[in-house]
């Protein structure tokens, strides 16, 4: 099924990669991704789903596919539609056996009507003795993979980032606002979570390709002030703009003065009766083979259009040499009812029936039905989103003044008015930032967010004011969800009626439905069904859209690897001005948060009897050292410590326990008075920040007519214990 080279082809025809699938060996080309190598070849069944065990096929060809979850070796759940070709990868299919050809598990659909929504609720409640026996049955129906039982070998980093501005979204859109704002003088991180930059440029016509190509020109241009992360994605937005970036091996920590939301759309699928057949295809599923991969999604298509993707699938379908022989225009007929169901097998769609009684012959159905704005990383920054009914879709609400949003997201334009929105947007996201850089400046360092950087400097004026946003709004497409009953979330086997059943059972609101049924809880999200989902529960209790509550986003965006959350958080290494007398006497090294610390010099015994007998002594430079001066500091001590210190002698120590508001000990220590108005503070290692920062906002906010003066001599002596 591999076509001729396409104008926007990513693939390299010099370069053969051999691969394994089910173990029998494939040949894909450089630049495919597991998917379209093997739809290439001509497979079109890629799993089996969750309940009913039915074949899946491709659906989405994106990270964003339900069907297309596949075994890489030792490793599981790995999304086929993303994941470049390697060479020599062995891939195999999940949640099938004994084979997914032949799949056992499929009788599941026989008994399909006692699998109603909750049915895991009511049926496995009694005898609780006989709970290990259902949960050894239930095991055997888990829709995963295997994962390894040898050490992971991978290296994963933890890394600490401080740029002005993040852009999450690599469209066209986010490209304009990250060069934008990198001309305003701010640093950016540009995170686009495909291989390449582009958005649906890349897929696009010959004219967006070169727009395409201008918007990466100016990319690059910009130099070091824009960082690009591809293949990556923002997972989450935490207070004070924390926000969470994992490219696959490093986790990357970045505290942004502002972050602009470029995520596109998403294409909603359409709900009728056999929708999640083999073949049955989004709009912007079948351009993507077409014109990234140079694969022939099928031979006779049938397309629902309601909007210009639908047209455009048209004309690449009718460029790739598929017979198109039905478009059901949807437009004129609001309600969708004109496609009644897909009918097929084990090998995918075999003919389409339409209302008007015909069942055209066919084995690709295609739908562009309408789109769902990704507004998870605005919700997790305070924001509802709002339902267009004029649109069919969500929209950004009010946003809180760090947060930003541009490009399709907020609405729909040509390539020119996006590019327009998000070149005002990063302009304006660069003024916010140099806003929000003076006021840190202005704060306490307790007061500013966690390592808030102060250094730099933004380009922006703040006091020219707000920047000019122009409008971008959405344009007006039909309320299209179903025409019959079908799936409503693919990851789970969830149809609209067990969504219109559980209402029955009086899980109306769609934060309980969704808990019932399990809708939008799997591997997607809801990022694909949310609306649908959504739109069948209005349907049955009789509400709109706009009056049904949505259901609550939360971090993080997309699937994050346990190894990268638990990656190496690399820190400075701190040491003594003693380790090279360690060292030249064989000290093992011990690492104690930042600093290297002697452990032992080899014989552990006998240090513990010398120490015992005679006399020993530690290097303890590591703990905190605070330089305390002023006719005030006993009243600081007084105050955050638990003990009183007003009558401490010169020359004498003490030692003393400090509590956080809570009651609850934040650290402890010894303090000294060396003269009538110094006293040196000790704290513990890992907490000399911490009570640096706590004092330091007693002195700013509360006490700052105290005459204390305080600094910090941790690394400026070193420090022995005699025992």
């Amino acid at each position: 099924m591999r076509l001729p080279p396409q104008p926007g082809e990513v693939v390299d025809r010099t370069t053969d990669v051999a691969f394994t699938w089910n173990g029998k060996g494939f040949q894909g080309l450089a630049g495919d991704t597991i998917v379209s190598a093997l739809m290439a070849a001509g497979v079109r069944v890629f799993s089996r789903s969750l309940k009913y065990h039915r074949p899946r096929g491709a659906f989405t060809v994106s990270t964003h596919d339900p069907n297309t979850l596949v075994q890489v070796g030792d490793e599981p759940n790995v999304r086929a539609g993303h994941r470049l070709l390697l060479h020599g990868m062995q891939v195999s299919a999940q949640n099938a056996w004994p084979s997914l050809a032949v799949d056992v598990k499929a009788l599941n659909r026989l008994v399909g009507r006692f699998l109603s929504p909750g049915f895991y609720y009511k049926t496995f409640m009694a005898p609780a003795p006989m709970w290990p026996l259902y949960q050894r049955l239930l095991r055997r129906f888990i829709n995963a993979g295997r994962v390894p039982n040898v050490a992971e070998t991978s290296r994963f980093d933890h890394q600490h980032a401080h740029p002005d501005v993040v852009v999450a979204g690599g469209g066209p859109a986010g490209m304009a606002a990250a060069v934008a704002a990198a001309r305003s003088g701010a640093s950016v991180l540009l995170v686009e979570q495909e291989h390449h930059l582009g958005g649906h440029l890349r897929y696009g016509t010959a004219d967006e390709l070169m727009q395409l190509a201008e918007l990466r020109d100016a990319v690059e241009s910009a130099g070091p002030g824009i960082e690009v992360a591809t293949d990556a994605v923002v997972a989450g937005r935490y207070d004070h703009n924390l926000i969470a970036v994992d490219t696959g091996h490093t986790l990357i920590k970045a505290r942004a003065k502002v972050l602009v939301v470029a995520a596109g759309t998403i294409e909603r699928p359409f709900v009728f009766a056999g929708n999640d057949l083999p073949g049955v295809m989004l709009s912007t599923a079948v351009r993507r083979l077409i014109n990234l991969y140079a694969v022939k999604p099928g031979d006779r298509a049938v397309v629902l259009s309601a909007n210009q993707s639908g047209e455009a699938a048209v004309a690449d379908l009718e460029s790739a040499s598929v017979d198109v022989v039905e478009v059901v225009e949807l437009r004129s007929a609001a309600d969708g009812a004109r496609l009644l169901a897909a009918h097929g097998g084990r090998r995918g769609v075999r003919n389409v029936q339409l209302d008007d009684g015909r069942k055209v012959k066919a084995d690709l159905l295609v739908t562009a039905t309408g789109w769902t704005g990704p507004t998870s990383l605005l919700n997790m920054a305070g924001c509802r989103p709002v339902y267009r009914a004029d649109a069919a879709r969500f929209v950004p609400g009010p946003l809180p003044n760090d947060v930003m949003a541009t490009g399709g997201i907020v609405g729909d334009g040509s390539t020119a008015e996006l590019v327009d929105h998000g070149d005002a947007v990063g302009g304006e996201a660069a003024a916010r930032a140099a806003v929000t850089l003076r006021q840190w400046r202005g704060m306490a360092p307790s007061a500013r967010p966690l390592n808030a950087p102060v250094a730099g400097d933004v380009a922006a004026d703040p006091a020219a004011g707000p920047q000019p946003v122009p409008e971008l709004p959405p344009a007006p497409h039909p309320e299209l969800f179903r025409s019959t009953h079908g799936f409503v979330d693919f990851s789970e086997d969830v149809s609209s009626n067990d969504i219109a059943s559980a209402v029955a059972e009086g899980y109306d609101s769609m934060e309980l439905n969704k808990r019932y049924t399990t809708a939008t809880m799997g591997a997607i999200q809801g990022k694909l069904e949310s609306v649908n989902a959504l739109a069948v529960l209005a349907e049955a209790t009789g509400q709109s859209i706009a009056d049904t509550a949505t259901t609550t986003w939360r971090p993080p965006y997309a699937p994050v690897s346990l190894g990268v959350l638990a990656g190496r958080n690399l820190e400075p290494v701190r040491v003594s001005p003693m380790q090279e007398w360690h060292d030249a006497h064989g000290a093992s090294r011990l690492l104690a948060g930042q600093w290297v610390r002697p452990d032992h010099y080899g014989d552990r015994a006998a240090e513990v009897r010398n120490v015992r007998s005679g006399v020993g002594i530690i290097d303890v430079s590591p703990l905190g050292k605070i330089d305390l001066r002023g006719a005030d500091v006993p009243k600081l001590l007084n105050f955050v410590y638990v003990n009183r210190w007003s009558k401490l002698a010169v020359g004498a120590v003490r030692y003393g326990v400090m509590c956080a508001d809570d009651g609850v000990v934040l650290d402890d220590g010894v303090v000294g008075r060396l003269g009538k108005d110094r006293y040196l503070m000790s704290t513990t290692s890992s907490g000399a920040a911490t009570v640096w920062n706590w004092l330091d906002e007693w002195l700013q906010t509360s006490f700052p007519e105290w005459d204390v003066t305080m600094t910090a001599v941790t690394d400026g002596y070193a420090s022995i214990n005699v025992a």
